[in-house]
């Protein structure tokens, strides 16, 4: 009996000690950007110690606590989770506490294979990137082409606002025909996540939103009165963008996704300013990770890192970005991208051990909680995409778009329902 009771003991530690390794694992793999946290994350056996500057233990999750956390931080937004682990700090949680948490994590789904609707109880959001769908609008963003042939022979113009916009709609037809629930974070192509345009939202609204920020205590005078009379570009660039990026990230996490789509077109960073075509084409998708760290010293950057590293996202985000990739570079013809391919791919990225998919820290990527990849399926000023994708010959539901978009919301469908085999 003593022998079984001393088996018992030692498999418990091992499993304790093995939830630390995985995390460990994670760490170097994913988050830990060219060693810039070594300083400010200690795993040993029995516990992961986050420290401050000072290099104190700040917050402590020990081994019998990660896997309850994990589960409750996945229905958390980030303020509750930043609020739970100041209080905690580094006390351990008692049987009763990781007990009551467990009643708080949300259901995980499960496929219907025997259904003809075999994604009925999945939630997916898709975030449509940018906004801008005519030249007003696209100038704050700087997301559009507009290319002049020799001799002002043709002009070709591409808003990557409506080509996300319409990548988003088909992959959500493609999607709720199996049963899934989709939520887009913007209605129109030309919308932000406001349900408004820019233009409409810079006319009606800026005003009052700085009014409040500056009553609320959290804009002082002298950036309110910059922000009140200056350009839409700098406006866009100086408060906009992080701001609406915000709320596109709040209304994600609002509806609890399983998984997330962000959908983006790419340009050749080389062929800047993209006044002529370009004969690169790389596919790429980005994944959270690659924390830095200044990510620790903003109020809920290390909420947002401690989420990940202990729960399984990262893990299928990977696996879900991976079947992405793979769906854009053989069901469109195009090679996946190496980290030599690109500057931010090189400096910004971590490489994963999946061709194509990098961790990247970009703000969707930090602030959604849930599963995701965030696509990058082909270079936009490409000689032979430009072609294809300028082309508005296809009517499917209504929607004006062309056969290249629908065969890219094709490969973010086969991509999820493959995640799901």
């Amino acid at each position: 009996m003593k022998k079984i009771f001393l088996i018992i003991i030692i498999t418990a530690h091992l499993a304790k000690g093995q939830d630390i390794n995985v995390c460990k694992q994670r760490f170097n793999q994913y988050l830990n950007y060219h060693g810039q946290l070594n300083n400010a994350v200690h795993f040993d056996q029995q516990s992961i110690r986050l420290k401050n500057a000072s290099g104190k233990n700040d917050w402590c999750v020990y081994a019998n606590e990660i896997k309850a956390l994990a589960a409750y931080f996945e229905s958390c937004s980030s303020a509750e989770i930043l609020s739970f682990m100041n209080k905690k700090a580094c006390q351990k949680l008692s049987a009763k506490q990781l007990d009551s948490l467990s009643l708080k994590q949300k259901k995980s789904f499960t496929k219907n294979k025997q259904s003809n609707k075999p994604l009925a109880g999945l939630k997916v959001a898709i975030d449509a990137g940018h906004f801008g769908t005519n030249l007003k609008d696209a100038a704050a963003e700087q997301k559009f082409l507009k290319i002049v042939r020799e001799n002002n022979a043709d002009t070709l113009l591409i808003f990557e606002s409506l080509l996300t916009f319409q990548t988003a709609s088909l992959t959500k037809m493609y999607l709720e025909e199996m049963g899934a629930e989709v939520f887009l974070s913007r209605m129109q192509a030309n919308y932000t996540s406001f349900n408004c345009s820019f233009d409409d939202w810079m006319k009606n609204h800026r005003q009052r939103t700085l009014d409040s920020l500056f009553v609320a205590g959290t804009m002082n005078k002298v950036k309110l009165n910059q922000l009140s009379t200056c350009n839409a570009y700098k406006f866009f660039w100086d408060f906009f963008r992080e701001f609406e990026l915000a709320n596109r990230a709040k209304k994600i996490n609002d509806f609890q996704p399983d998984i997330t789509v962000i959908i983006h077109y790419n340009v050749n960073e080389k062929n800047a300013p993209w006044k002529k075509t370009s004969d690169k084409n790389f596919t790429m998708t980005f994944m959270p990770g690659a924390f830095t760290k200044n990510d620790f010293d903003k109020a809920d950057g290390k909420a947002n890192f401690l989420r990940l590293l202990i729960s399984n996202q990262l893990n299928q985000s990977e696996r879900l970005s991976a079947l992405t990739v793979n769906h854009f570079s053989k069901d469109l013809s195009i090679t996946k991208a190496q980290s030599a391919d690109a500057t931010y791919l090189a400096e910004n990225c971590l490489k994963t051990g999946s061709e194509g998919v990098y961790c990247r820290n970009l703000y969707l990527c930090r602030k959604v909680n849930s599963v995701m990849v965030y696509g990058e399926a082909l270079y936009q000023d490409n000689e032979k995409e430009i072609e294809m994708l300028r082309k508005n010959d296809l009517n499917v539901n209504g929607m004006q778009t062309n056969l290249r978009v629908q065969e890219v919301a094709k490969c973010y469908f086969d991509a999820v329902m493959d995640y799901f085999k």
